[in-house]
C-alpha cells in the first residue's frame, strides 16, 4: 500500500512551542520532503499572514513559504468568497487578518457590513464588541475564524479566539459559521488548494479536540503527538480515537 502523498502538520506543540523549535522537527520535515511527501502546516492561528508564518518557520531553520500555509486567517476570506461572494466585513481580530480579508478582495468597514468576522484579537474592547453586535442585529453574518479557547505559549495559556467569540454569540444571541479546525471548511479550503484527496493525507497534531477531530472528520489518518496539550488519559475522556500515537514528530517514520 503506498505511503501517504501530504502530512499536514498543525504548528504550535507539534512543531514548536512558542519560540522554541521541537527537537528534530526540522529533520523530520525535510526527510519527508526528500521522500517526495508534500508537508503542509495548517493552523487555526487567525493572527498572522501566511507570508508571516512562513518567516517565523524560516527563522526557526525549518524550509517554508506561504504556499505551504494554510491559516484560519487565510481559510475564512476564501470560504467568505467561495459561498457568498466578495463581502463587507467588519473584524475583530488582528492586523494578519485584516490583510487576509483584503488580499482576498474583501472590503473592510465597521458599520453595514455582510460579516463579523472575530478571531483572536489582544486588543479586544468593549466598543468592537458593541459594533459587532449592532451589525448582526442589523442583519450581518457571524463568523468565527476559530473557536480554541485558550491560547498556548511557551510558559503557560492565554484566552483564545474562542473566548471573543463566546463574548458576541453571549450578547447576539447568534451562534457562529465556524471555519478553524476541527471544522469542514478549513478542510476543504486545504485539499482544494493542493488538489490532496483526503485518503492521501495524514494529520499531524497535539489537540485532539482540534487536530485530531478535524483529520477524523475529514476521512483522513491521524497521528497524535505528545508534545503539546493532549494527553493519551484524554482520548478515553474526549472518545476522539487517533490512529497514531507518537511521543514526537521526530518519531515519524
Amino acid at each position: 500500500m503506498p505511503g501517504p502523498a501530504a502530512y499536514i502538520f498543525d504548528l504550535d506543540g507539534v512543531v514548536y512551542h512558542g519560540n522554541s523549535v521541537i527537537p528534530d522537527a526540522a529533520e523530520t520535515i525535510e526527510r519527508l520532503r526528500a521522500a517526495g511527501i508534500r508537508v503542509v502546516f495548517l493552523t487555526n492561528n487567525a493572527t498572522r499572514t501566511r507570508e508571516a508564518i512562513a518567516a517565523k518557520l524560516e527563522g526557526m531553520g525549518i524550509r517554508c513559504s506561504a504556499g505551504d500555509v494554510i491559516s484560519s486567517a487565510y481559510a475564512t476570506p476564501l470560504y467568505i468568497k467561495q459561498q457568498y461572494g466578495t463581502s463587507s466585513i467588519f473584524p475583530i481580530g488582528e492586523q494578519g487578518l485584516v490583510t487576509e480579508l483584503e488580499c482576498a478582495g474583501h472590503t473592510i468597514a465597521r458599520q453595514d457590513v455582510d460579516f463579523v468576522v472575530v478571531g483572536l484579537d489582544r486588543q479586544f474592547t468593549y466598543d468592537k464588541l458593541a459594533t459587532g453586535l449592532d451589525n448582526i442585529r442589523n442583519g450581518a453574518r457571524f463568523i468565527a475564524t476559530n473557536t480554541d479557547a485558550m491560547l498556548p505559549t511557551e510558559n503557560n495559556f492565554l484566552p483564545g479566539a474562542g473566548s471573543m467569540v463566546a463574548a458576541l454569540a453571549a450578547a447576539s444571541g447568534v451562534e457562529p459559521e465556524v471555519v478553524g479546525k476541527p471544522n469542514k471548511p478549513i478542510m476543504d479550503v486545504l485539499l482544494q488548494e493542493y488538489g490532496l484527496k483526503v485518503w492521501e493525507c495524514t494529520m499531524v497534531g497535539d489537540r485532539l479536540e482540534t487536530d485530531i477531530l478535524a483529520g477524523i472528520n475529514a476521512g483522513m489518518h491521524t497521528v497524535l503527538v505528545l508534545t503539546g496539550a493532549s494527553r493519551i488519559e484524554d482520548i478515553e475522556a474526549l472518545e476522539i480515537r487517533p490512529e497514531t500515537i507518537l511521543d514526537s514528530i521526530a518519531d515519524i517514520e
